[in-house]
């Protein structure tokens, strides 16, 4: 008991946020890692515990070791709610609607020759990249499956409008003998773009033709599809 109780007062700094609080004893309850780091009142947040790949959702009531679990991390949210998903059929939570790409790979690191990839049915895979958002509203996120990044026969794309960026979490892969109009459509559909009849298409300020496949026109690799109207030309 003794040893229990002198280690519960020793104090530690442990990050809430990105930035280290310091709390007097090493094992807090989820309101009082809230409360410290200034996120008041405890109830009105989500506390997620980050650490060794694996997310898990505190709550006010609950104990954590800050010892045991040092080198993870604390995230705090302002939200009534938590999200659910997996990561290679792993269960994990999170406390937003939305995560930003790179702090999804600031826990998950993808393994070497393999990227993290967003798998839904009836719909060519997407790749997640740097600089991407993930959803986990409704119809969003679900699963992220590692997958090796050796497709000779696909392309990855991306396609860049005024109305936004298709896909939001990183490229689409498409068999490189997919029409470029198909992809434009798919962006349309995603984007809510009603009138492009006017737009063009370039890669890195060459004009493409949209009837043609990524084949056909010499595009391999990654793609960034440039979607819009012609500098002085309408659209919406």
């Amino acid at each position: 008991m003794e040893e229990v109780m002198e280690r519960r007062t020793c104090g530690i700094d442990y990050p809430v946020n990105g930035t280290n609080v310091a709390f007097p004893d090493d094992i807090v309850t989820g309101r009082e890692a809230l409360t410290r780091s200034g996120k008041v009142p405890a109830s009105e947040h989500q506390l997620i515990l980050v650490w060794d790949r694996r997310t898990r959702l505190i709550g006010t009531d609950d104990e954590i070791d800050l010892t045991k679990e040092k080198g993870g991390a604390l995230r705090a949210f302002q939200s009534d709610r938590s999200y659910g998903f997996t990561v290679d059929e792993v269960g994990q939570v999170w406390g937003a609607e939305d995560m930003e790409v790179d702090e999804f790979l600031s826990i998950w690191l993808p393994r070497d020759g393999h990227h993290w990839v967003l798998e839904r049915e009836d719909e060519p895979d997407t790749v997640l990249f740097p600089g991407g958002l993930l959803s986990f509203g409704p119809n969003g996120v679900e699963h992220v499956v590692s997958r090796n990044d050796a497709h000779p026969d696909k392309v990855l794309v991306t396609v860049v409008t005024t109305a936004g960026t298709f896909p939001t979490e990183g490229a689409k892969r498409y068999p490189a003998a997919t029409p470029i109009a198909n992809v434009l459509a798919d962006a349309a559909r995603k984007l809510h773009i009603t009138d492009a009849a006017t737009w063009i298409v370039t890669v890195a300020g060459r004009d493409v033709n949209p009837t043609l496949t990524f084949a056909q026109a010499g595009l391999s690799g990654e793609v960034a599809l440039e979607w819009g109207a012609r500098e002085g030309g309408g659209g919406a």
